[in-house]
């Protein structure tokens, strides 16, 4: 604990040495008399980073994500909803400070900050000592970034309330007592997944996921949920950046498998399935998990429609009113000069080019899980006291739908429903 203890110090007292916004606040940054921490990968960082010192990752430089964009543009129009709402917050106001947290190791000065009080971070319990300002953090996305961050928040009893993270490691209270999510944990996917195997009478099946937390977590779920089953698992393959895709559908092809689980990142899903595309992998049926099931990329793929059927498993996409209208009215406003001078490290975006179409336009996965997030935090809740932390744990959509996917019938009704 001691060796742990030593660079946290470290790395809060160098929080001192850096300057945040001066000037006009980014549309990272809210001033208000509560703060709520938002965590979303904007910009997406995947390759072994070597760093001969201890510094900031410059997510900005990296690979941008419209989607995840999108989900950060609903953070701010919540919070401005919970402002303008008579009952959730009378008489005080909300405010955020959001990361582009796009790494799951090496983002770690941006918690640091929210943690922090007047920059500096004590940790050990000191009721005479600042508390941070912080009352709660919507995000992060991924199970691995979750995993990585959730405990620095813990010891404080800080709600984490994620969007994305599946794992089941995290229903474990005992290690992330004020963790909460607003997406179904990986157990009741692929309760829905086993239950359409067994319903179709596949039994000869292939599971690819991705080399993570999440990814690892549903692979071994799936193993115990069909050990009681006629189910057999021919086919396992962890999808890392080194994965070789002509290899892998040989190999699937060898053992005769037209059942393909694929519980992977959206990005990772892509590949794969471009991948089949370009091999002429058809007539297979592919299971998709939430993360990929409402992709609006690959419709639009050359020879999609060869691959076979795929069927999805996702949350239903839900309409949230004032959104698009809050798009339109910030895209209008003339962007802050001189923001990287304004600004803590990894809140600059890099995307003012971006039109509300393209914002609007872009896959609506995930939009409801962080609406919730952050708005969950406080509906239900008639006030938050002075010195008081809380959350509301909120059951949201509570349904599961299976969709048709982009193989085939992609203008049908949802084959399923499962309450």
């Amino acid at each position: 604990m001691k060796r742990f203890l030593a660079p946290l110090c470290l790395l809060g007292s160098l929080l001192q040495a850096t300057e945040p916004c001066a000037g006009p606040t980014s549309e990272f940054q809210l001033k208000g008399d509560y703060l709520l921490g938002g965590l979303f990968d904007i910009h997406h960082f995947s390759t072994p980073y070597h760093q001969e010192r201890p510094e900031a990752m410059h997510c900005s430089s990296k690979p941008f994500l419209l989607p995840h964009y999108r989900w950060f543009e609903l953070m701010r129009f919540s919070v401005e909803e919970i402002n303008n709402s008579t009952s959730l917050l009378p008489n005080v106001s909300l405010g955020y400070e959001i990361f582009d947290h796009c790494s799951d190791a090496q983002n770690f000065p941006d918690v640091f900050k929210l943690i922090s009080a007047n920059g500096l971070i004590q940790p050990w319990s000191d009721p005479q000592r600042n508390q941070s300002e912080l009352i709660g953090v919507v995000g992060p996305f991924t199970s691995s970034q979750v995993q990585t961050v959730a405990p620095l928040f813990m010891e404080g009893l800080i709600p984490v309330v994620s969007y994305g993270g599946t794992a089941s490691i995290f229903s474990k209270k005992s290690q992330y007592p004020s963790f909460l999510r607003t997406v179904h944990p990986n157990k009741e996917t692929l309760n829905v997944i086993v239950d359409i195997i067994l319903h179709f009478n596949w039994r000869w099946v292939a599971f690819l996921n991705s080399d993570s937390d999440f990814g690892i977590d549903g692979l071994e779920l799936f193993r115990k949920m069909i050990l009681d089953t006629e189910i057999c698992l021919a086919y396992t393959k962890s999808l890392d950046e080194n994965v070789n895709y002509s290899r892998m559908f040989k190999q699937i092809e060898a053992q005769k498998v037209d059942t393909i689980i694929v519980f992977a990142s959206r990005m990772q899903a892509e590949a794969v399935i471009e991948s089949a595309i370009q091999l002429n992998v058809t007539n297979k049926v592919w299971m998709a998990d939430e993360g990929w099931s409402l992709n609006t990329r690959l419709p639009k793929m050359q020879g999609i429609r060869n691959i076979g059927t795929v069927i999805g498993v996702s949350q239903p996409v839900v309409t949230i009113p004032g959104f698009s209208d809050f798009i339109y009215s910030t895209k209008n406003q003339p962007p802050c000069e001189d923001l990287e001078q304004q600004t803590f490290c990894n809140q600059i975006c890099n995307c003012s080019d971006l039109s509300a179409e393209d914002i609007l336009d872009s896959d609506p996965s995930f939009s409801f899980h962080v609406y919730s997030a952050a708005l969950g935090q406080f509906v239900e809740k008639n006030r938050v006291a002075p010195g008081q932390q809380g959350v509301v744990s909120r059951e949201l959509g509570k349904e599961l739908v299976v969709v048709p996917g982009p193989g085939r019938n992609l203008h049908t009704e949802p084959a399923f429903l499962v309450q």
